[in-house]
């Protein structure tokens, strides 16, 4: 198994494998996005074959050189296509391409990494082998399959309220075509919790990504006041909720964020989709938002490793503030 850079001949098949196997965090047009910090890696056979692929995005931060995930991209993968229909073959190939990732990631000079891989892929022990420390997080997922009215039944009552209330009060939802709405709205938020936004990336994402074959947004207004808005990013399988925000001030209202996502959800199903990816949030009250909307609880892993003199700094700063 080799691990190498995808070449600029290589491109076309890596982008086709990707939407085969990956998902739109792996296609070229997403991963074009982030310049030169982005490297695509493929994986290749014994015969030189490209059967899979994942990317790393690189950063400095205070003099520390950073290798993780893209800004607004959940996992890096990797995406693979296994020709073996045995289980025990299936299970062998699948371990010697994670081997090769695992490798390939322990051999880049880094003072951090820390990339999230696929929710489909359950096996961490060759991150674990060569000390990765794996640590899970969760996201939540609708499968697409239900009606609107499962849908609806599965969603917690104070969801259901929230929704029902947003009617009652004249609030409406309609597709958003024009997305400084959503960018507002978006920045309206980062700026009230206090979150530094990456401008740069949020435009290329909302102004050279997005078009009508791979993403899509809703808004809530109340009269012509936008409230709430979500902007949702897809490929053939997968709708993923990528960004969201709400007025503050006066023109708020609880129910207008969660009008807007459940009639995202809906057109994910209305699209064919099969999955709604909420995306995750390892903060306690995003994910109790979104645990109401009734999907399954999803795990995924998280592979970190630290230069070794930091990590031993970082344990011992932990120790002094207890």
């Amino acid at each position: 198994m080799n691990v190498r850079p995808v070449a600029e001949a290589d491109l076309a098949s890596y982008d086709a494998l990707a939407r085969e196997c990956g998902s739109v965090f792996h296609s070229a047009a997403w991963t074009s996005l982030f310049g030169d910090r982005l490297t695509r890696y493929g994986v290749f056979n014994k015969n030189d074959e490209l059967i899979g692929g994942f990317h790393v995005y690189r950063t400095r931060r205070m003099g520390v050189s950073i290798i993780r995930n893209p800004p607004f991209t959940p996992q890096c993968g990797p995406f693979y296509r296994i020709s073996a229909r045995n289980p025990v073959a299936i299970a062998e190939a699948r371990r010697h391409i994670l081997e090769a990732v695992a490798e390939l990631l322990d051999s880049q000079p880094f003072t951090i990494v820390s990339v999230a891989l696929d929710p489909r892929i359950q096996d961490a022990l060759p991150f674990f082998w060569k000390d990765f420390k794996v640590v899970p997080g969760y996201t939540y997922r609708i499968e697409l399959s239900c009606s609107i009215d499962q849908m609806s039944s599965t969603m917690s009552s104070a969801r259901r309220n929230d929704i029902s209330k947003a009617g009652r009060d004249g609030l409406a939802v309609r597709q958003t075509s024009d997305l400084t709405t959503v960018r507002d709205l978006v920045m309206d938020t980062f700026e009230r919790q206090h979150v530094r936004a990456n401008t740069q990336h949020l435009d290329a994402v909302l102004s050279r990504f997005a078009n009508n074959s791979n993403s899509y947004a809703f808004t809530t207004y109340q009269e012509d006041a936008a409230l709430a808005s979500c902007f949702i990013i897809h490929d053939a399988r997968t709708a993923y909720y990528l960004l969201g925000g709400a007025r503050s001030g006066g023109n708020q209202h609880h129910g207008a964020g969660a009008l807007a996502l459940f009639e995202a959800i809906k057109h994910a199903k209305e699209l064919g989709l099969q999955t709604f990816d909420f995306e995750g949030s390892m903060i306690r009250a995003v994910e109790r938002y979104f645990r109401g909307f009734g999907g399954q609880l999803t795990p995924y892993f998280t592979v970190n490793k630290a230069w070794l003199p930091l990590e031993m700094a970082l344990k011992l700063v932990r120790r002094r503030n207890f």
